[in-house]
Parts: structure tokens; sequence; C-alpha cells
């Protein structure tokens, strides 16, 4: 059972209290002096207590066993709010006792299991309390607690329903927090960036370039990669170029295109420069903040880049996702996600909301040697264009490990800041397409699934069933509501501080390709949102009975000729989750044994690079470059995959009856993360093992199925 809670969960906790209706609770100051004793808050008018349940985030009336068993045992445990409590150092919360009384005046103990500081509510410690399994259908208690043997006050709490109880204490009054608490902004709208501030950050950005005789191209993008404005200073460069380290082509030099993947492709620079800014807005959130320098790191062959027999990158194919030929991405970013350093997210009071990207050099690549620690004028101009704007510390991208490696975040460290140029006197121009703006309204609405909170898109919500048959809308929502449960209780990979759980997007899909649901868990990186519809789709399809077939009629006949070399046919007798798929997309196969040949859907190495990757970019090759310059098309002619296949961990299949129905996609966190989080989600909904992936063995090695990480829950 979980005994301790990182932080931030305790943050997004009480940011939680907020949308069930208590926000005036907190904003509001009660009379009676706060002396040294305890006190345990209250609603502003009554002594029922702020409280809710501290794993699924649900509130009172509470039962004392929990419905799903998240540890040794199913006993509740409750959040409560407390003030004037603050351990002292070296105290643990052994310090701490807890009661409650029932309507026949029988006291029981609870034994409190964590007491922490709420994150920027210094005033405010959570206590979290383990239900006395003798409580049953109580109605109303009266709880308290004990610091040092000092009580506090008494507040209601309902248990398996409310009302009844004890009377209220003799004098006790509500006990609501005090005047003016500072709440964080909901992490998950798409910012609050005014049309100064973005002015701010280009009129900065311009600044320096032209301090250091550099001219650029300058992006911002809000939380949710909508363009909040694109200036271009005189003299830079219009055109950028592709080079991800494969053989340079030599472009048309009209269209700019080239007859292999994307290697040498010249496009105009601002769509580098907004890509790089959304990437690090749709990267970032209040638990990590990355840049494309630290997507580079993460998406190359090699984990460390350039470090042979290592295997790929952990999130290797993001590149080819939020694209602008997605149906589920929208706004997407016109290149997709990017791995060209020169960017950074942006910041308000800890708060993410949007990213800043610069392009200027003329070439959009990604760091092929990350040991040389080189520093691109473009980061040092992103790095100077955050002035007032900066990351938190503890959650930029270097103090994260991903197994056992540090991630990068910027190489610059200098921050210039000569003199700013007033805006309107700026060397340059606003582009006419892209003009100053504040903030989007988000795309996201706040929803409540499982018990969990966190939004959806009214597109995909309320959850559907299938048309074709298969999945309910009930099915839906029991698959959706296990996963975002079992999120809710997996402890973090990307996230700070330690101890966090992961935050995902959530999606179920038909056979079809057809989005039933989607869902995103509060505060998770929005880059998921499409992602986890890529992952879901393509375990759906690689796990069909037609997908050869439709491969081949797709034009991509050449890699069902390599997968029917190795023994795989593609024709439904297998469920393949998209760990599988990607093991099969690898350069070197297995993953990372360089000199081995590529497995059957990728590039063999001597022509592979981050935009020449195989199947999954010549699926999209063609109605991408569509899409780029404004053609409205999916990203593939395979009607089940309108936004592409993804190639990295997080997806499972759902069997009814043995009958494939669908697929879950995960994304947000690690891999590993991703993968059990899909699997606690495909439980009841699961393949045979028999015709699991991991019951197949290409060239004398077994595929991989899912992989589950070491010690996963909180």
């Amino acid at each position: 059972m979980i005994t301790r809670r990182s932080t931030l969960r305790i943050a997004l906790a009480f940011a939680m209290l907020l949308a069930f209706g208590f926000g005036s609770v907190f904003r509001q100051s009660h009379s009676t002096a706060q002396g040294t004793s305890p006190i345990l808050f209250s609603h502003e008018d009554s002594t029922r207590a702020i409280v809710i349940d501290s794993v699924t985030s649900t509130r009172e009336p509470f039962s004392v066993f929990a419905p799903v068993a998240f540890g040794t045992d199913q006993s509740t445990r409750l959040m409560l709010f407390a003030g004037n409590l603050h351990l002292q150092m070296g105290e643990t919360t052994a310090a701490i006792t807890a009661d409650a009384e029932d309507e026949a005046h029988h006291i029981f103990p609870l034994q409190v299991e964590h007491a922490g500081p709420v994150p920027n509510q210094d005033w405010a410690t959570a206590v979290i309390v383990r239900l006395s399994d003798d409580l049953a259908d109580a109605g109303d208690v009266l709880v308290r607690v004990y610091y040092h043997n000092v009580a506090s006050n008494r507040v209601r709490v309902g248990i398996g329903h409310t009302g009844g109880g004890p009377p209220d204490d003799a004098g006790a009054v509500p006990t609501p927090a005090p005047l003016g608490v500072n709440f964080p902004i909901n992490p998950v709208t798409a910012g609050t960036l005014t049309t100064t501030e973005v002015q701010t950050i280009i009129a900065q950005a311009v600044s320096v370039a032209a301090s250091i005789n550099k001219a650029v191209t300058v992006a911002v993008t809000d939380r949710e990669g909508n363009v909040l404005g694109v200036f271009a200073m005189t003299g830079a460069p219009s055109l950028m170029q592709f080079r991800g380290g494969g053989p340079l082509q030599t472009p048309d030099p009209i269209t700019g295109l080239v007859p292999v993947g994307l290697e040498g492709t010249k496009l105009p620079s601002k769509l580098g420069a907004i890509s790089k800014a959304g990437t690090s807005s749709l990267f970032s959130t209040s638990g990590n903040a990355f840049t494309t320098r630290t997507a580079s790191f993460i998406i190359q062959e090699h984990f460390p880049p350039g470090v042979a027999f290592q295997g790929g990158g952990p999130l290797f194919g993001v590149q080819f996702s939020s694209l602008p030929c997605s149906d589920i991405k929208q706004p997407p970013l016109p290149l997709g996600l990017s791995g060209d350093p020169g960017s950074m997210p942006i910041y308000k009071n800890g708060i993410a909301q949007g990213g800043v990207g610069i392009e200027g050099d003329g070439v959009y690549g990604v760091d092929r040697d990350p040991s040389d620690f080189d520093v691109p004028f473009e980061e040092l101009i992103a790095l100077s264009a955050v002035r007032g704007f900066e990351t938190p510390p503890l959650i930029r991208g270097d103090n994260i490990l991903a197994n056992g490696i540090r991630l990068p975040f910027i190489n610059a460290t200098q921050v210039l800041n000569p003199p700013t140029i007033a805006f309107a006197s700026l060397p340059g121009a606003i582009d006419p397409l892209f003009p100053i703006r504040a903030a989007q309204p988000s795309a996201f609405t706040s929803v409540t699934v499982g018990g969990i909170n966190g939004e959806a898109d009214p597109r995909f919500y309320p959850f559907i069933g299938s048309s074709s048959g298969g999945l309910t809308a009930t099915d839906v929502d029991t698959i959706i509501s296990h996963a975002a449960q079992q999120a809710n209780i997996t402890r973090a990979a990307i996230r700070q501080p330690l101890g966090s759980n992961a935050r995902v997007s959530i999606a179920v899909v038909d056979t079809t390709g057809r989005v039933l649901g989607l869902f995103r868990q509060q505060d998770a990186p929005v880059f998921g949102f499409d992602v986890s519809v890529q992952k879901a789709r393509t375990a759906a399809f690689y796990s069909s009975a037609g997908a050869a077939a439709a491969l081949r009629a797709a034009g991509m006949g050449s890699y069902v000729d390599r997968a029917l070399a190795d023994g795989l046919h593609l024709d439904g007798a297998f469920a393949f989750t998209d760990r599988a798929g990607g093991f099969l997309h690898r350069p070197f196969f297995p993953d990372g044994l360089n000199p081995n040949p590529a497995g059957p859907f990728s590039t063999e190495i001597a022509q592979w690079s981050v935009f020449n990757v195989g199947l999954q970019l010549d699926l999209i090759k063609t109605n991408l470059q569509a899409a780029i310059v404004g053609a409205s098309v999916p990203c593939t002619s395979i009607p089940s995959l309108p936004n592409g296949i993804q190639i990295f961990p997080g997806s499972v299949p759902l069997y009814k009856n043995g009958v494939l129905v669908g697929a879950i996609g995960i994304s947000g966190d690690g891999v590993d993360q991703d993968d059990i989080i899909s699997a606690g989600g495909g439980n009841g909904f699961s393949p045979a093992p028999a015709i699991r992936s991991d019951q197949i063995f290409v060239r004398g090695v077994r595929l991989p199925f899912l992989k589950f990480p070491r010690s996963p829950n909180l």
C-alpha cells in the first residue's frame, strides 16, 4: 500500500480540490486566532473536513476498504490538510497521531502514514491517515490529529455515508484556510502568456542575437503549442536544411524535397523555429522541463547517442508525432517534434506556459555528438530570451535520469543581458501569418475518470463504444479508469521531485483506428496526447488480420516482404505491442547490437538517420509533405492509421472472447511506466499468452511484449 507521497502529488491533489468546488474555502479567512495547536482545515461554513482519498483523489463519503487493492491491503487512505503543523528536522510521522470518534463515542486510532508540506503553500501540511478497518458504515466521525501530544480541532468526515455522528465539540467553528492563499494556475491550460510578455520574450531574444551579430527567426508558443508570434530578423536565413547524420541528398531546387526520407530537405526556417518552441511546450510540465536538446538525446539509434552496443533512445521515433497531417493533435506542429537544439520552455511562477524556439544557422538536425558540449548560438539566444521566465532548477531535464543516464537540458550557461531594444524598433518584422497574440483557449476541459482528475478534448469525450462492435462505452470507461488508477500509483521516471507518480495520456481505439476515449491526467505532458493514439492504433493495426495487405496497398510491400523473410506474416495470428513493433524497427537487430543488419521495418544503418527511419516515415512522407504546404490530408493512406504509427513502447492490443477489438496506448512518462499502465488498463482484455508477440522468435531472438519497471508503485 502506498505509504509515501511526493510533494508534487500533494500539490496536484490540493489543486484538485478547486475542481471539486472548494476554491472559496481556501480563499476565506476565519476569525479564530491560530495559535500553536495544529488546525485541520474545514469548509468555510461548517466543520466538515477538507479531505480526499489519497489514492483516487475522490471526495467523501469514503469506504473503509478501497474497491481496488493498490498494495498489500485494501484499507482506504485519506489526505487531510492542516496548519500549524510542520515536522522538525529529523522528525518522522511518529510525532503525529490521529483518531476518529463515531456516534457511539467509540475512539478509533488512525495510523498516520505521511505528513509533508504542500508545495507553494508553506502554511499547509498534507497528512495521510489509514482508516481503521473497524469503522464500517459509521457516517460522520470526528477526526483530529495530535502533534507532540497537542490536539487539533476536530473535523467531520463521512465514512460509508455522510450525516449523523457525534455533535461538534463545544465552541467548534469552521476553520477554513487563511486569506490570500496563492494557488498555482491549472497546469493543463494553454497558459497565461500575455501579448506584452510574448513581445518581451521576442525582444530579449532579438536583442541578444543583435549583440552577437547573429540574425535569427524567433517563435513563441503557448502551453499547448499554439503559435503566439514569429519574428524574423533582417538578414535571417529564410531556409534551413534537414541534416540528421545520414547521407545528404540534393533537394529539388523548386520544392526543396528529396527522393529518400527527409535528409537534405530544405524548408522555411520559421517552420523549424515553431516546431522547436512547440517541442519545449509540449514536453514540459510542472514536474519536468525538456528542450529540443533533451529530445535530440532520446530519439537516436543509441542511448546515449554515439555509444555503440546501446539500444535506441527511449523516445525513438517520437519526432514523427504532433504532425500537421494528424487528426488528433490540434493545433499541430509544422514539422512534428524537434530534436534541433535551440529552444527553451517558458515558466511563470514555476508553472509551464509555453516555449521559445530559435532558428538561425540554416541547419535543422540533432546533436550527433553530445559529448563535445558545444554551445550553438541558437541555444545561447534561447536561454537569454527567457530571462524572467526561467525554468525551476529542480525540474530541468539535467536533473532527470533515464536508465541511470542524466538527460541534457541546454549546453549554454551564460545568460546575456544586453540592453533590450524596444519591440517597435527591433530589426526585422513579425510574420504576418503569425501575429503577436496571448495564450489561446485550452483544447481541454476538466473531467474525472475512475476517480482520477484530468482533462479531455470534447472531440473524444464522453467515451463511446465501437460502431463495429466489440468494445462498449462501459468497456472503454473501465479500461481508461483502470489505466488512470494504475498511473496514479506508478512511480514516475521523468518527473521531479523523486517519488512523483506518472502523468500520462490514455487512448483507446477500436480495430478501425477510431478513438473511443482519450483522457489526460492533470499535468501530463501534451506531447502524449497525439502519441498515445498513435501507439494504440499501431498495436491494433499490427495485431490485425489485414495488416500485411494494407501495407502492400499503401506501397509498403518491401517491408512486408522483409517481415515475411523473418517469419512474420502480419495476419492477425499474433498480438503485437509497440514494444514488439518498435523492436523490429531498429537499425540494428537486436536493438543496439552493432553492426547487425536492420530490423525488417527499419532503414539499414548506412542510410539511417532520424529523418530516414524506415516504415514509420515512409508511410507518412507523401502526405506529410503535402500537409506542410497546406493540404488537408491524413498522415497515411491506411484508414486506421490517420496520424501515422509509433515505434516506442506503451500499448497493448485488446481482446474479448479471443477476438481483437482494439488497443490501448499510453504516453507521457518512461516507456516501462507506459507499458505497465497499458497493462493495467488492458487487464481483463489481454490477449491469450499463446498469441503474444513474446512467443515469436525472429533470427533466433525472442520478441518482447511488455517490460515493467523495477519497484513500479509508490
